[in-house]
């Protein structure tokens, strides 16, 4: 691994030289592409340091378990019910980092076939206890023959990937044609310019475990690099704290950007919320063509 006073020469994805410093959290520095907007750690853990550290990475108690899955099942909602209006009837679905298996039952539920990848062995085993198809506990690169899907989804997970331009390569060749690529990402980067030690003591990069943030234009190069054809990009659902009180501010400030993103037909997205892609080999099935 280099040194962590030597910056990179050039972006990882768009190759414009020289990303500048942007952040420092818990000791990792982040580099920022003037041309593409993509953030990311330089240089990486090795891969035995990210395997390991995902082992612990997930909370185990059955509480938090709990608590994970009432704060995403809006999202997951959202996302069950966008894909039920573009696929009339019920395929294939493969959700990789699938965590503790909440989206998997619940596609499980409208009649889905699904399968799931899960890095981290202790939340495998979590999912795999509700009984809702075959949950590989390794990393989406290490898994062979599986087939086509219709459907694969990756929910918060591109940005804990060391290389996101081949993972995304590979996983277009899971896709079936017409299949839907489902990205649910964070955009962190703009809340990191203005609040400085304060999104440090928050921890909101999570260093080392988030190795990019996604803005600007970063992820349709990431998507047209890797192959694929259109996408659509939104604000389409926010997270709901377990917490009372966090529940009832996320309900407005939360909804603001979703209302935003549906009134504008995807054109106005306000920075700091998390993102959705979705994506399709075929360049006519959705409005942004990537050729």
């Amino acid at each position: 691994m280099a040194p962590y006073d030597t910056p990179p020469i050039s972006c990882l994805l768009c190759g414009a030289d020289y990303p500048h410093l942007f952040y420092h959290e818990n000791g990792y520095p982040y580099y920022r592409c003037h041309a593409c907007g993509l953030l990311s750690l330089w240089p990486q853990p090795t891969a035995t340091d990210l395997h390991d550290h995902y082992q612990e990475y997930l909370p185990l108690s059955p509480k938090e378990v709990a608590d994970w899955g009432f704060e995403m099942a809006p999202v997951i909602e959202s996302s069950a019910d966008f894909l039920g209006r573009h696929f009339p009837e019920p395929g294939r679905l493969l959700d990789i980092g699938c965590g503790y298996g909440f989206f998997l039952e619940a596609m499980s539920e409208r009649n889905w076939q699904v399968e799931g990848i899960e890095l981290s062995k202790p939340a495998a085993e979590i999912a795999r206890a509700k009984g809702r198809g075959t949950i590989h506990s390794c990393a989406v690169e290490e898994v062979k023959d599986l087939g086509l899907f219709d459907v694969i989804t990756m929910f918060y997970v591109i940005e804990h990937v060391a290389d996101p331009l081949q993972t995304l390569k590979s996983i277009r060749a899971l896709l079936k044609p017409g299949g839907v690529l489902v990205l649910r990402y964070p955009n962190t980067s703009p809340l990191l310019k203005f609040s400085g030690s304060l999104a440090r003591s928050l921890g909101l990069m999570q260093a080392p475990s988030h190795l990019f943030d996604f803005s600007g234009d970063s992820m349709e190069i990431l998507l047209k690099k890797a192959g694929y054809g259109s996408c659509l990009t939104t604000i389409d659902a926010n997270t709901r704290s377990p917490h009372l009180v966090r529940r009832f501010i996320s309900c407005y400030i939360g909804l603001i950007p979703v209302l935003l993103a549906r009134l504008s037909k995807g054109h106005l997205l306000l920075p700091g919320y998390s993102r959705v892609s979705y994506a399709s080999l075929d360049g006519a099935k959705f409005k942004r063509n990537l050729s």
